[in-house]
């Protein structure tokens, strides 16, 4: 039995020790590649946070210049305290009791959409006060006022002659407002027809021959050397308190004497924008510069009577049908506030 048993074994022996490359080759399964996994789901609401922020965050921005008020609807009610709006009311002489006036500011404008400033200035007593006075607005076409002013400064200087012809180029011509535009390449105007269509038309076409003219950096100089400071032409905007300073300083004949003073205020007198400010305040003289751009309505000027003062109403992302309505509405305020 031992003898078998060893051959036995020697016999596993041998064949165990035959050649491997007898032997099947195994096949290599080669590992497949997986797809790049999708976010998880920290990434996912990290994204989703983000967003969310961006999206609120413009909404923020965009309330918040229009005052948080929505077309047709009031205020939105935000905790008392987070967000208060200033009515600042201050004169270089202390004006009457104007209660009143932020009364009617306010219950006017509660339900409109965007921001409205308010400067008045009595010419008598040099009493002021404003709302949203010291805001910048756009100025749309109460940037030609400057203009204006400076075409009669430069004159009486010697530095320009307003009864030189400027002939008409195609290149001068802009849209928007006024009637020069539609006039044949060469028609002749003088300076002074110019300046008076800058009035009467807020003529576009006008205020670039001008410019050709005076050229846009000492446009630039001359606002800044006449106190309004917070006004840029290049960026087209200014405050309630300089558009005010303005007809302040042309009023006591600070600006140009007062003959030029006068042929000023007399373009800005009937002119073909007089659903604002002059419908407010029926059957008394107004001199005033409107002025109009895409979600901005402007007026501004002195209204004339036994006591004559300048008033500006400015706005800013408002519905224009909404400002064509206030202006008038709040000039009566105004008007009957100062005429008590």
């Amino acid at each position: 039995m031992k003898l078998f048993g060893r051959r036995k074994k020697e016999e596993d022996d041998v064949e165990s020790k035959e050649p491997k490359d007898l032997e099947r080759p195994k096949r290599i399964r080669k590992k497949k590649e997986e797809p790049p996994k999708p976010w998880g789901r920290s990434e996912r609401y990290l994204v989703l946070g983000v967003l969310g922020v961006t999206v609120i965050g413009a909404a923020f921005l965009a309330l918040s210049a229009r005052e948080w008020k929505l077309p047709g609807l009031p205020r939105l009610g935000l905790p008392k305290g987070m967000l208060e709006q200033s009515y600042v009311l201050e004169g270089e002489v202390p004006a009457k009791d104007t209660s009143l006036i932020i009364s009617e500011f306010n219950r006017l404008t509660q339900e409109l959409s965007g921001v409205y400033g308010l400067y008045v200035a009595n010419l008598n007593t040099d009493a002021t006060y404003g709302i949203n006075e010291g805001e910048e607005f756009e100025a749309a076409s109460l940037m030609k006022l400057p203009v204006m002013a400076m075409m009669y400064s430069m004159h009486e200087n010697g530095d320009i002659d307003l009864d030189d012809v400027y002939s008409l180029k195609d290149t001068d011509r802009v849209g928007g407002s006024g009637s020069i535009v539609y006039q044949p390449t060469g028609t002749e105007y003088s300076y002074r027809e110019l300046v008076d269509y800058m009035g009467q038309q807020s003529d576009n076409t006008a205020l670039r021959a001008c410019l050709n003219l005076l050229g846009e950096g000492n446009v630039e100089n001359y606002i800044q050397s006449i106190g309004m400071t917070n006004t840029s032409f290049a960026d087209n905007s200014t405050t309630p308190r300089d558009i005010g300073l303005f007809f302040k300083k042309l009023w006591t004949a600070k600006l140009v004497e007062k003959k030029n003073r006068d042929a000023i205020l007399k373009s800005l007198t009937d002119t073909i924008y007089e659903d604002w400010i002059p419908l407010g305040i029926p059957e008394v003289r107004v001199a005033h510069k409107f002025g109009r751009e895409v979600h901005v309505v402007n007026d501004a000027g002195i209204v004339f009577g036994s006591d004559p003062f300048v008033l500006v109403i400015m706005s800013k992302g408002v519905l224009e049908k909404e400002a064509d309505e206030f202006i008038p509405a709040m000039a009566s305020v105004v008007y009957n506030f100062e005429a008590r």
